[in-house]
Order: C-alpha cells, then sequence, then structure tokens
C-alpha cells in the first residue's frame, strides 16, 4: 500500500464524515430520508456520468451496464438503505458515536469477507493481530460512545 492511497482512503473518510450529515441535515429539513437521498442520488448519477464521459470514450461500457448480474445492482438499494440509516440515526446518536459504529461494523464485515473471500476479494487469512485489531476498534467504540 502506498503513501498516495492512504492518503486518498483518508480523503474519502473525511468525505463522508461531511456527505452523511448533510443528507441527515436535508431529511430534517424535508421531513423525510425517503426523499432526501432523491436530490442526492440524482445529482450522483449525473456527476457519475459526466466523470465516466469525461475519461475516456465510454459507449462500450454503458452497453455492459445491461449485462450485470441483478445481485450486483442490490448495492444501490444498500447504499440508499445506508443514507437513510444515517439520516435517522445522526440527529439521535450523534456524528462520532454514528461513524465508530459505522466503521466497527466496516472492519467485523471486512474480517469475515475477507476470510471468506466474499464478493470477489482477495481471500485473507484471519489471524491473531487482524482480531486483536477488531477488538481495539471495538474498544475504541465503546469508550466514544459510552464516554
Amino acid at each position: 500500500m502506498t503513501v498516495p492511497l492512504v492518503l486518498l482512503a483518508l480523503l474519502v473518510g473525511a468525505t463522508m464524515s461531511v456527505y452523511l450529515p448533510m443528507i441527515a441535515r436535508m431529511a430534517a429539513l424535508l421531513g423525510s430520508a425517503p426523499l432526501a437521498n432523491v436530490p442526492f442520488y440524482a445529482l450522483g448519477l449525473v456527476t457519475s456520468i459526466v466523470i465516466a464521459v469525461a475519461t475516456g470514450s465510454r459507449a462500450a461500457e454503458f452497453r455492459m451496464l445491461s449485462t450485470l448480474p441483478p445481485w450486483l445492482l442490490l448495492a444501490g438499494v444498500m447504499s440508499a438503505g445506508m443514507i437513510m440509516g444515517s439520516s435517522f440515526l445522526v440527529p439521535r446518536i450523534g456524528i462520532g458515536a454514528f461513524f465508530v459504529l459505522m466503521v466497527s461494523g466496516q472492519v467485523l464485515a471486512g474480517l469475515v469477507f475477507g476470510q471468506l473471500g466474499l464478493f470477489g476479494v482477495p481471500a485473507s487469512v484471519l489471524s491473531i493481530g487482524k482480531v486483536g485489531g477488531a477488538l481495539m476498534v471495538i474498544g475504541g467504540v465503546w469508550l466514544i460512545t459510552f464516554f
């Protein structure tokens, strides 16, 4: 793993820490988490198409969209659920607790997915160090959430 990739991952994480509360605020203003998803996904769709077209000829790739296995499209459903879940949870448990709990869920799921090689990720054997790291994350969650 290179330093630029680590920095990019940190930037993505920082971006999540901004856009999830923004959507939670939008949901509060609109009085509806599902409705708050509408402008989010509409702008996301337009932005994705613009970036895809701007980075090269994509006619063949756009045609391939219809060949995707239907189960992969569930990622969009999960994304909507994540956004609505954050819109519901952030005002109730706070941004700090929400993020550490979300990251903990990602760490634990990542350990399982890596161990089993699910969803096309490279298999990664569960080790004492990984379990210890996960336990430290959970300990950190407990400290941040309850103290």
